[in-house]
């Protein structure tokens, strides 16, 4: 009778074990990342080319004509997004501001046998073709932290937690800090 009663005892202790590892995992995911980069939630619609944009959570998705044709990856997560020509190309692009674990992802520099499990800042940049949304450029950690960003002047301004801005500029290929 004892043993029956241990046995219970032990899976019900089992059970909360697990429950409150997989709550924590959850709430973990979040804490790590810095304050200022949680953003409000909102929705960008652009009429000309019926696209919208929607920032919910650290989750982004982009709809073309009410269709929803793209989410941003689970594992990455999202703090901003601006839709501009980065590339000075005449259309505009999806650009996140995003977080991910790791600096680099599949593709690191052969001098580096493993990626890193923190958190680091990334910007991706996407295009939107033929109802598609492709990646155009997808950044390894950036080496500076983005408090806030804005694009103007075909720059983007990037403002750091402590309110110092840099400048960045598509050349040739990809965003470069001037």
């Amino acid at each position: 009778m004892k043993n029956r009663s241990y046995k219970k005892i032990i899976a019900a202790v089992c059970g909360l074990i697990i429950t409150a590892a997989f709550i924590a995992a959850v709430f973990l995911n979040y804490i790590f990342l810095p304050l200022y980069s949680r953003t409000p939630d909102r929705v960008f619609h652009d009429e000309a080319d019926d696209i919208t944009i929607e920032k919910n959570g650290r989750a982004i998705t982009v709809s073309l004509g009410g269709e929803k044709i793209w989410s941003l990856e689970k594992e990455v997560k999202a703090q901003d997004f601006l839709y501009e020509d980065i590339d000075h190309d005449g259309k505009r692009d999806i650009a996140v501001l995003c977080w991910k674990r790791g600096k680099y992802g599949e593709h690191r520099p052969s001098w580096v046998k493993h990626d890193e499990i923190n958190w680091s800042q990334h910007i991706f940049i996407y295009r939107i073709d033929k109802g598609k949304v492709i990646p155009l450029w997808i950044a390894s950690h950036m080496g500076v932290r983005a408090a806030s960003w804005e694009y103007k002047d075909d720059m983007l301004y990037i403002t750091d937690p402590k309110g110092e801005v840099t400048k960045w500029k598509w050349i040739h290929w990809g965003l470069e800090k001037l």
